[in-house]
């Protein structure tokens, strides 16, 4: 039997401006952040086809772009992201005529802030390396979402087994209702 492949991996080395580096990692907390923020995995699928389909610098790529390194610098990466967010009060009447106000919050932008000395992400990058983000980017995307099972080791001991059927859930059983399940005369009045 093959191992598994692993759920995240280790990623890959951004390169900043002031010469210091960062794995760029997206693990399940990177990839829930940004499913929040592009709508679901299928949003982010999307923004990283236009992110990494791009050539040049040409339509809204610095913004989205950003975000996607951003994710995938937080936690081990030493970034933390900052939600700007913009409050509505909504009116509404129930049913029963009252009227009430609650508040509907949306996400207008997320920073990405290094923890160690607090400076930008988008002050951190280098637009001259843009081929190198976008390909450490989709990278360290690419290895997040493994194809299957990673294939042993050449040389490796397989060792397949073989699971009874109770674990594949082709067969149960049941056994007779203990005496503790026989219904029993309510007391009282």
């Amino acid at each position: 039997m093959t191992s598994p492949a692993p759920l995240t991996a280790l990623g890959r080395t951004v390169e900043f401006a002031d010469g210091t580096t960062a794995q760029l990692r997206y693990s399940l907390g990177a990839l829930a952040l940004l499913e929040q923020r592009h709508g679901g995995i299928d949003g982010v699928l999307k923004t990283f086809e236009e992110v990494d389909g791009t050539d040049s610098l040409s339509g809204v790529v610095i913004g989205p772009m950003l975000e996607l390194i951003g994710a995938g610098l937080t936690g081990s990466g030493g970034f933390v992201p900052h939600f700007t967010e913009r409050v509505t009060p909504v009116r509404e009447e129930t049913p029963d005529g009252r009227k009430t106000t609650r508040d509907v919050r949306e996400i207008t932008a997320v920073r990405y802030v290094r923890a160690s000395d607090r400076r930008e992400l988008g002050d951190l990058l280098d637009l001259r390396n843009f081929d190198k983000l976008v390909e450490a980017m989709t990278g360290a995307f690419a290895e997040a979402f493994p194809q299957g099972e990673a294939e042993a080791p050449a040389g490796a001991t397989v060792t397949e087994v073989t699971l009874p059927d109770t674990f594949r859930g082709t067969s149960s059983t049941t056994s007779a209702p203990s005496p503790s399940a026989a219904v029993t005369a309510p007391s009282g009045t």
